[in-house]
């Protein structure tokens, strides 16, 4: 059941997804620097032992964000999950921000090509810096 509070009318929404990163300071260069997301905050966790920052395309009272958490004590390996697929990122710039993320090394596991549901716009599949698989569109 769900409880109901008087006079809040909010909606539900997603606020954040939280991923673990090797490196914080090489993820926000990634997710801000590149994909041009803003950090809206950050934070030293010390109950959790960890930091982290939030990126996004708004403020995260509008706008879902990413939670990026560093662990300050990382295990000796760090291992992606298993059924992880990818997030998804629509780009108006999409071939010309490809081109800046090849030429700063990260690994396409789909180079860019027209969409299969509508072939005027693109595709591509970019590792992050720690082995995330990005999706970038110009898919509006």
């Amino acid at each position: 059941m769900i409880a109901e509070t008087k006079g809040d009318t909010r909606q539900r929404r997603l606020r954040h997804t939280a991923l673990r990163v090797r490196d914080l300071e090489a993820s926000l260069y990634f997710y801000s620097r590149l994909l041009g997301m803003n950090v809206t905050r950050r934070r030293d966790s010390i109950a959790h032992n960890h930091l982290a920052a939030y990126v996004a395309y708004g403020d995260e009272a509008d706008h879902h964000a990413l939670e990026l958490v560093q662990d300050k004590d990382p295990p000796a390996e760090f291992v992606l999950g298993n059924l992880y697929w990818h997030i998804n990122f629509s780009v108006p710039d999409l071939l010309p921000l490809c081109e800046k993320l090849k030429s700063e090394g990260f690994e396409f596991t789909q180079e860019p090509t027209p969409m299969s549901m509508d072939d005027r716009y693109h595709i591509a599949f970019v590792r992050d810096p720690d082995g995330y698989e990005v999706e970038l569109t110009d898919f509006p």
